[in-house]
């Protein structure tokens, strides 16, 4: 894996870069890593590559033109251009991944500043944000890019030590425990200590299920099966109690059941969640459609039912 670095900061590289996991690559040659300061590419005698935007404001913005430069010259045939910047798309593992499978490996190219004169992104594949913040500058989210992606090159890690991490199969990681047993009262759970290999594992699927629904709901990990739903509806929790427990709508939640075959009991008849004067109450003080549905448990067509009512009355 080649990557290529276009920074005004070359030298923030070395430090962080050569150490650990990722330093034994780059000396065993798994990862070449090819650092660019963009001052060289600038063609005045004081090496300026930035000026005043148009139109005024605060601070100063990367000219375009060291930035082609530079591109020009680092650019192999196939590799992807990617542009570190707040405005791009999430980096996750999905993107890490996809990123690890590039023979022709990538450009990353470092912001500074208030950014980058608009025409740059004419010269990119691909903008990559880190997280929704600001840095003061697009060198550690290339670390952080660079550390993600080359740790999934074959070789760099064992590959065993890939396969349950969080973020690997949309679950976050189950807990880990090493020696001592006990620690300030807290105990090594007993399965974990059994050697009954088929009860850990199903005691990893479940913790790991478990902690990505409580920290990571969003995550597709989250999510229940059909078999966990049947058996949590046959244990008689209804339907919209399941859909609060995993954040769906009970819409949802019976559509999945009946796919399953589970014959669904029949609907109580008493009125669900909020009535129609609570919600207008709510609406009012501006509280979205959506957001009373996940409070109430219902779906938000509900919630639009009862508001219409309201609003005929």
């Amino acid at each position: 894996m080649r990557i290529d670095v276009i920074t005004l900061f070359p030298e923030m590289f070395e430090g962080p870069l050569r150490e650990s996991i990722i330093g034994r690559a780059r000396e065993r040659g798994l990862l070449i890593l090819g650092l660019h300061d963009l001052r060289e590419y600038a063609t005045d005698r004081h090496h300026v590559v930035d000026d005043a935007p148009y139109g005024g404001g605060a601070g100063m913005v990367l000219k375009v033109e060291p930035i082609a430069a530079a591109l020009r010259d680092v650019k192999r045939e196939g590799a992807r251009v990617i542009l570190l910047s707040p405005q791009g798309r999430v980096f996750t593992q999905e993107v890490a991944r996809e990123l690890a499978v590039s023979t022709s490996g990538f450009v990353l190219v470092c912001g500074r500043y208030e950014g980058f004169d608009e025409r740059v992104r004419s010269l990119v594949d691909d903008e990559i944000s880190i997280g929704d913040y600001v840095l003061t500058g697009g060198e550690l989210a290339a670390m952080v890019v660079i550390d993600a992606v080359c740790r999934l090159v074959p070789g760099v890690i064992e590959a065993a030590s890939l396969e349950h991490e969080s973020h690997t199969s949309g679950l976050l990681e189950y807990p880990q425990y090493t020696r001592p047993p006990e620690f300030g009262g807290m105990r090594v759970p007993d399965v974990l200590l059994s050697g009954d290999h088929k009860a850990i594992a199903q005691w990893r699927e479940s913790e790991a299920r478990k902690r990505t629904r409580d920290r990571r709901p969003d995550l597709e990990g989250a999510r229940p099966d059909a078999a966990e739903l049947a058996g949590d509806y046959a244990s008689g929790v209804g339907s919209y109690r399941l859909a609060r427990k995993y954040g769906l709508s009970p819409a949802t939640v019976r559509a999945r059941l009946r796919a399953a075959g589970v014959a669904l009991r029949p609907a109580r008849q008493a009125a669900r969640g909020p009535s129609a004067e609570d919600v207008a109450r709510l609406h009012a003080s501006g509280i979205g459609v959506r957001e009373m549905a996940r409070r109430f448990g219902v779906s938000h067509v509900t919630i639009l039912n009862r508001l219409k009512r309201t609003q005929k009355s």
